[in-house]
């Protein structure tokens, strides 16, 4: 049996999130290549994982890299959620019922999730990052249901 969550949408400086393989990338150029994501609240944090897949977001180790989707319910899998809000403070959620619509910072033991600060400006998908080296990555996150 499925375990309880929120079918949510994801977008990584404004791209919208999706799969390749075993890589996660924002399609800044390609909004057709992003998923939907069951979110689950496990292990006092949320696991991401792919719609209809068992491939979820992970990411192993402190070193800076890029993510994968794959199957894993090890502690590699668990991400911190914080709501932003306008004036810049962060609140961490605890809970499915605290999810909703807005902009967060996804990290994982303090190691922040996103894109890179420099990127190059071709069309293609952009890679995701563990400890990214980008200072104030911001994720929207958009609950569909």
């Amino acid at each position: 049996m499925p375990k309880p969550g929120k079918i949510v949408k994801l977008y990584a400086k404004g791209a919208p999130v999706g799969v390749d393989g075993e890589a996660l990338i924002a399609c800044p150029d390609d909004p057709s290549r992003a998923v939907e994501w069951l979110m689950t609240w496990e292990d006092d944090g949320f696991r991401l994982t792919a719609k209809g897949t068992e491939g979820t977001v992970v990411a192993e180790g402190t070193e800076r890299a890029p993510v994968t989707v794959r199957p894993d319910d090890s502690p590699a899998s668990v991400w911190r959620l914080q709501r932003v809000d306008a004036e810049g403070g962060a609140t961490t959620i605890t809970s499915l019922d605290g999810l909703r619509d807005g902009t967060y910072t996804i990290d994982q033991n303090g190691l922040a999730l996103g894109r890179d600060l420099f990127e190059d400006r071709s069309a293609l998908p952009k890679r995701i990052f563990v400890r990214t080296d980008d200072r104030d990555a911001r994720w929207t996150v958009e609950v569909l249901a």
